[in-house]
């Protein structure tokens, strides 16, 4: 499921797709490139987990490390079309 993201969210997912687009990165990475706190940059990646923007998972490598992609774009509003399609 995709959730639209108000304005805050879509500048943070903008700042993110600059820097990796399809690529993975990690929290820390997330903290340094949006410029915030561990706490906030939590709270941001955990918002657009939620909403279906981009995706969390385990390293293999590393299962204390989380790794995070932005989905296609082209998918997430194909998606929101389809939720506002079905409202109608």
């Amino acid at each position: 499921m995709v959730e639209s993201i108000p304005k805050n969210l879509q500048n943070k997912i903008s700042i993110l797709f600059i820097k990796y687009k399809t690529e993975k990165f990690t929290f820390q990475e997330a903290v340094e490139t949006l410029g915030q706190n561990d706490r906030y940059t939590g709270q941001i990646l955990s918002s657009l987990v939620k909403a279906g923007w981009i995706d969390k998972k385990r390293s293999s490598e590393d299962e204390r490390k989380r790794l995070y992609q932005i989905n296609d774009f082209n998918e997430i509003f194909e998606k929101l079309g389809h939720n506002i399609d079905g409202k109608r």
